[in-house]
Protein backbone atom coordinates (compact mmCIF):
# COMPACT_ATOMS: atom_id res chain seq x y z
CA UNK A 1 0.00 0.00 0.00
CA UNK A 2 1.55 3.31 -0.90
CA UNK A 3 1.07 6.77 0.99
CA UNK A 4 -1.36 7.87 -1.69
CA UNK A 5 -3.91 4.61 -1.08
CA UNK A 6 -3.55 4.66 2.54
CA UNK A 7 -4.57 8.39 2.79
CA UNK A 8 -7.61 7.13 1.12
CA UNK A 9 -8.13 4.34 3.65
CA UNK A 10 -7.69 6.75 6.35
CA UNK A 11 -10.21 9.30 4.98
CA UNK A 12 -12.69 5.97 4.76
CA UNK A 13 -12.53 4.96 8.18
CA UNK A 14 -12.81 8.47 9.92
CA UNK A 15 -16.02 8.67 7.81
CA UNK A 16 -17.46 5.64 8.80
CA UNK A 17 -16.11 5.95 12.51
CA UNK A 18 -18.24 9.29 12.25
CA UNK A 19 -20.90 7.50 11.23
CA UNK A 20 -20.85 4.83 13.75
CA UNK A 21 -20.22 7.42 16.15
CA UNK A 22 -23.62 9.42 14.94
CA UNK A 23 -25.74 6.20 15.00
CA UNK A 24 -24.60 4.67 18.42
CA UNK A 25 -25.85 8.16 19.93
CA UNK A 26 -29.52 7.87 17.95
CA UNK A 27 -29.49 4.00 18.66
CA UNK A 28 -28.75 4.48 22.73
CA UNK A 29 -31.89 7.08 22.31
CA UNK A 30 -33.99 5.05 20.97
CA UNK A 31 -33.13 2.13 23.90
CA UNK A 32 -33.76 5.22 26.31
CA UNK A 33 -37.47 5.93 24.61
CA UNK A 34 -38.11 2.30 24.21
CA UNK A 35 -37.65 2.14 27.79
CA UNK A 36 -39.75 4.94 28.67
CA UNK A 37 -42.54 4.13 26.46
CA UNK A 38 -42.23 6.94 24.40
CA UNK A 39 -44.60 5.18 21.35
CA UNK A 40 -44.56 9.19 20.00
CA UNK A 41 -40.72 9.93 19.66
CA UNK A 42 -40.43 5.98 18.89
CA UNK A 43 -42.99 6.54 15.76
CA UNK A 44 -41.60 9.72 14.42
CA UNK A 45 -37.61 8.56 14.66
CA UNK A 46 -38.91 6.15 12.12
CA UNK A 47 -37.89 7.92 9.12
CA UNK A 48 -34.76 8.70 11.06
CA UNK A 49 -33.92 5.28 11.43
CA UNK A 50 -34.53 4.20 7.80
CA UNK A 51 -32.20 6.91 6.58
CA UNK A 52 -29.47 5.77 8.80
CA UNK A 53 -30.00 2.21 7.46
CA UNK A 54 -29.62 3.59 3.78
CA UNK A 55 -26.70 5.59 4.57
CA UNK A 56 -25.07 2.86 6.02
CA UNK A 57 -25.72 0.37 3.10
CA UNK A 58 -24.35 3.60 1.24
CA UNK A 59 -21.41 4.17 3.19
CA UNK A 60 -20.29 0.09 2.67
CA UNK A 61 -21.04 0.28 -1.17
CA UNK A 62 -18.42 3.22 -1.59
CA UNK A 63 -15.89 1.42 0.90
CA UNK A 64 -16.13 -1.36 -1.39
CA UNK A 65 -15.50 0.70 -4.72
CA UNK A 66 -12.89 2.36 -2.90
CA UNK A 67 -10.99 -0.55 -1.51
CA UNK A 68 -11.82 -2.73 -5.41
CA UNK A 69 -10.44 0.59 -6.72
CA UNK A 70 -7.09 0.63 -4.84
CA UNK A 71 -6.81 -2.96 -4.81
CA UNK A 72 -7.19 -3.86 -1.19
CA UNK A 73 -10.66 -5.60 -1.50
CA UNK A 74 -8.78 -8.55 -0.18
CA UNK A 75 -7.36 -7.27 2.77
CA UNK A 76 -9.66 -7.80 6.44
CA UNK A 77 -9.86 -4.59 8.37
CA UNK A 78 -7.18 -5.88 10.96
CA UNK A 79 -4.77 -6.11 8.04
CA UNK A 80 -5.15 -2.40 7.08
CA UNK A 81 -2.30 -1.17 9.04
CA UNK A 82 0.26 -3.82 8.11
CA UNK A 83 -0.39 -3.01 4.57
CA UNK A 84 0.15 0.54 5.74
CA UNK A 85 3.22 2.29 5.24
CA UNK A 86 5.02 3.04 9.15
CA UNK A 87 3.87 6.20 9.46
CA UNK A 88 0.19 5.98 8.98
CA UNK A 89 -0.37 2.56 10.86
CA UNK A 90 -0.80 4.12 13.64
CA UNK A 91 -3.82 6.37 12.93
CA UNK A 92 -4.74 3.31 10.62
CA UNK A 93 -4.74 0.85 13.39
CA UNK A 94 -6.62 3.55 15.91
CA UNK A 95 -9.47 3.91 13.40
CA UNK A 96 -9.62 0.40 12.95
CA UNK A 97 -10.07 0.09 16.58
CA UNK A 98 -12.60 2.73 16.79
CA UNK A 99 -14.56 1.20 14.12
CA UNK A 100 -14.19 -2.62 15.67
CA UNK A 101 -15.44 -0.90 19.15
CA UNK A 102 -18.56 0.77 17.95
CA UNK A 103 -19.76 -2.23 15.62
CA UNK A 104 -19.20 -4.38 18.53
CA UNK A 105 -21.15 -1.74 20.70
CA UNK A 106 -24.27 -1.28 17.88
CA UNK A 107 -24.27 -5.19 18.33
CA UNK A 108 -24.78 -5.22 22.05
CA UNK A 109 -26.89 -2.17 22.21
CA UNK A 110 -29.16 -3.80 19.42
CA UNK A 111 -29.50 -6.85 21.08
CA UNK A 112 -30.30 -5.34 24.54
CA UNK A 113 -33.37 -3.57 22.63
CA UNK A 114 -34.90 -6.33 21.24
CA UNK A 115 -34.49 -8.03 23.87
CA UNK A 116 -36.69 -5.47 26.38
CA UNK A 117 -39.37 -5.06 23.10
CA UNK A 118 -39.87 -8.82 22.85
CA UNK A 119 -40.02 -8.60 27.12
CA UNK A 120 -42.53 -5.32 26.59
CA UNK A 121 -44.26 -7.39 23.62
CA UNK A 122 -44.56 -10.54 26.16
CA UNK A 123 -45.91 -8.48 29.14
CA UNK A 124 -48.63 -7.05 26.81
CA UNK A 125 -49.75 -10.42 25.43
CA UNK A 126 -49.96 -11.40 28.85
CA UNK A 127 -52.44 -8.57 29.88
CA UNK A 128 -54.60 -9.04 26.76
CA UNK A 129 -54.67 -12.62 28.00
CA UNK A 130 -55.63 -12.21 31.14
CA UNK A 131 -58.20 -9.40 30.50
CA UNK A 132 -59.83 -11.97 28.06
CA UNK A 133 -59.84 -9.16 25.67
CA UNK A 134 -59.10 -11.77 22.72
CA UNK A 135 -61.93 -14.45 24.12
CA UNK A 136 -64.70 -12.15 23.06
CA UNK A 137 -63.98 -11.74 19.34
CA UNK A 138 -66.75 -9.41 17.53
CA UNK A 139 -68.36 -10.82 15.24
CA UNK A 140 -70.41 -9.44 12.17
CA UNK A 141 -73.61 -10.75 9.94
CA UNK A 142 -74.22 -11.02 6.62
CA UNK A 143 -75.37 -7.36 6.54
CA UNK A 144 -71.89 -6.13 8.17
CA UNK A 145 -74.04 -5.49 11.73
CA UNK A 146 -72.28 -6.52 14.39
CA UNK A 147 -73.55 -9.43 16.23
CA UNK A 148 -74.12 -8.61 20.03
CA UNK A 149 -74.64 -11.86 22.86
CA UNK A 150 -75.68 -13.98 19.88
CA UNK A 151 -77.97 -11.22 17.59
CA UNK A 152 -77.19 -8.64 15.11
CA UNK A 153 -77.77 -4.92 15.93
CA UNK A 154 -80.38 -5.32 13.23
CA UNK A 155 -82.23 -8.02 15.11
CA UNK A 156 -82.07 -6.21 18.65
CA UNK A 157 -84.03 -3.13 16.44
CA UNK A 158 -86.44 -5.23 14.89
CA UNK A 159 -87.59 -6.38 18.33
CA UNK A 160 -87.77 -3.89 19.87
Amino acid sequence: MDKKTADAVVKCLEINVDFYRELTIFLMKKHMKILADDINWLTDSLNDEQAYIMKSRSLEEKRLALFRGLGIDNLKLSELSEAAPDEYKPKIEMLAGQLRELVENIRELNTETTEIVKRKLDNQKEFVKRAGILDKPEIYDKNASKVVSGQSAAQVIRQV
